[in-house]
C-alpha cells in the first residue's frame, strides 16, 4: 500500500518569532485608550513643536533683516517726540 500523499491546503506563512509576536500584539491590541490618544497626542505635539521652531526662525530673520535695513519713516505718521 503506498502512502497518501500529503495535502496542503494553506499557503505557507513563515512564523514570526515569539518576541515579535508579542510586540505586534501589543501595539494592536487594547490598552484601555491611552495608547490611541497617543496616536493622536504624537503627531499634534510633534507639529507644535515644528511651528514653534519656525516662528522662533522667522522672528530672528525678520530681527536681522531689520537691523540691516532699517524700515523708512512713514511721511503719513506724525512723529512723536519722547520729551
Amino acid at each position: 500500500m503506498e502512502p497518501e500523499p500529503q495535502r496542503h491546503t494553506r499557503a505557507f506563512r513563515p512564523q514570526l518569532p515569539c518576541e515579535t509576536r508579542a510586540v505586534i500584539s501589543s501595539i494592536f491590541g487594547h490598552q484601555g485608550g491611552w495608547d490611541e490618544a497617543l496616536m493622536v497626542l504624537v503627531p499634534i505635539a510633534i507639529f507644535v513643536g515644528l511651528l514653534l521652531l519656525a516662528n522662533k526662525r522667522a522672528k530672528a530673520i525678520q530681527a536681522k533683516r531689520a537691523q540691516t535695513d532699517p524700515v523708512p519713516e512713514d511721511p503719513e505718521r506724525p512723529e512723536t517726540s519722547d520729551s
